[in-house]
């Protein structure tokens, strides 16, 4: 992860696990970077897709639920963090994003028909 993000620090991954159908809650730490920049270069290299979004830099969504995005083929990064350290959390189904869904949108990319084509936003 880095060499293929040109991070000059190794990320700090922080593997939570809990017992869920579907759904799943993934943390990076970010070390030596500020939260303000870490959202700034997702919300700019996300503002245009239909699957992933990012919210709101101290936006509402104070605690985090693994099942959120259950039974959905998109996914929510959420940052946090302060001027030292920010975290990244991803939320997305396992079983849709992670596996099925991600099949079906490269599937659509490769046939030149929309990426959201037979997937449930």
């Amino acid at each position: 992860m880095m060499k293929v993000c040109s991070l000059e620090k190794a990320p700090v991954f922080s593997p939570i696990l809990g017992d869920f159908y579907a759904g799943m809650a993934t943390t990076v730490m970010l070390p030596d970077v500020s939260a303000a920049t870490v959202y700034e270069c997702l919300e700019k290299h996300y503002e245009a897709s239909a699957l992933v979004s990012v919210a709101p830099l101290g936006g509402d969504e104070s605690v985090i639920y693994a099942s959120t995005y259950a039974g959905r083929d998109s996914m929510r990064l959420i940052v946090c963090g302060n001027e030292k350290m920010a975290t990244v959390t991803s939320l997305f189904d396992n079983l849709g994003k992670g596996a099925s869904g991600a099949a079906i949108q490269n599937m659509n990319i490769s046939l030149g028909v929309p990426e959201t084509l037979g997937l449930d936003l």
